[in-house]
This record gives C-alpha cells, sequence and structure tokens, in this order.
C-alpha cells in the first residue's frame, strides 16, 4: 500500500542480501572536526535559547489566551448558575404565592359555607319556633273560641228556654183568663 506522500525509492540489488558494507574503522579527526562540532553545538545552543524564548512567548501569549478562556468560562457558568438559581427562586416564589391564594381562597370559601349554614340553622330554627308558637296560639284561640260558642250556646239556649218559658207562661195564662 502506497499514499501520496510516499517516495518510491529505488532499491538497491545489492542490499537484498543483507550485506552491507561497513568500515572497520572509525577516525576522528582532531582538527577541522572539532572546530565543525563546535559551531554546531554552539549553532544547537542558540538554536536551543532562541526556541527557549520564542516558546516563552507563545507560551506567554497562550498562557494569556488560556487564562481568558477559563475567565470566560468561569464567568459563563457563574451566569449560567445564577440565572437557574434565579429560575429556581422564581418558580419557588409563584408556587408559594399560588399556595397562599388557594389557601386563602379555601379560607374564604369556607368561612362563606360555616357562616351561611349558621344563618340556615338559625332561620330553620327560628321559623320552627315561630310555627310552634302559632300553633300553640292557634290551639290557645281555637280553645278560647270553643269556651266562648259554648258560652254563647249555652247563653242563647239559657235565652231560648226563658223566652219558651214566657210564652208557654203567657199561653199558659191567656187560656187560663
Amino acid at each position: 500500500m502506497m499514499y501520496d506522500n510516499q517516495q518510491l525509492l529505488a532499491q538497491n540489488n545489492q542490499d537484498i542480501n543483507g550485506q552491507y558494507e561497513q568500515p572497520d574503522n572509525y577516525v576522528i579527526d582532531n582538527g577541522k572536526t572539532s572546530n565543525q562540532l563546535t559551531k554546531v553545538a554552539l549553532g544547537t545552543l542558540i538554536g536551543a535559547a532562541l526556541g527557549a524564548v520564542a516558546g516563552t512567548l507563545l507560551i506567554e501569549g497562550i498562557g494569556e489566551r488560556f487564562n481568558q478562556t477559563i475567565r470566560n468560562l468561569s464567568n459563563a457558568v457563574k451566569d449560567a448558575a445564577q440565572n437557574f438559581n434565579q429560575a429556581v427562586n422564581t418558580v419557588g416564589d409563584t408556587i408559594n404565592t399560588v399556595a397562599s391564594g388557594v389557601n386563602d381562597a379555601t379560607n374564604d370559601v369556607s368561612d362563606i359555607i360555616k357562616n351561611t349554614s349558621v344563618n340556615v340553622n338559625d332561620t330553620v330554627r327560628n321559623t320552627v319556633n315561630t310555627v310552634k308558637s302559632t300553633v300553640g296560639n292557634v290551639n290557645d284561640t281555637v280553645k278560647d273560641t270553643k269556651e266562648v260558642v259554648k258560652e254563647t250556646v249555652s247563653g242563647v239556649n239559657s235565652a231560648v228556654k226563658n223566652t219558651v218559658d214566657v210564652a208557654v207562661e203567657e199561653e199558659n195564662g191567656e187560656d187560663n183568663s
């Protein structure tokens, strides 16, 4: 498998056998090579120093941006928490208001029903007492009327009897005269 960024290298047929040519001796040239090695080491140190300075500057910029991002995130979380807290408080206050209103309305309805019940009860008692009193008064009036009628009947009866007696006597006296 081959990718676009890979280069096709020509293979050397000599490497196929696994034989490589390596020198038997390593020679260090203390003259020229040492000077070149010093230059490379010095260049490496200068590059590392410049890299460290550039990295520090870059890290400082990244650090500032990271710090600002953390502050922004912290503020966003704080705002969200405050908004959530405010929403919960608003819902709680609304529920308390509704519950209080329901309680007040229930107490008002209860008071109205109690007062109406007491008023109905008082009205029924007064009506029953008035009917009893009226029945008693009617009964007394009927008894009194009965006695008056009896006395009147007795009086009429006596008057009729006296009239009859007088008439009979007159009749008997006319006949006797």
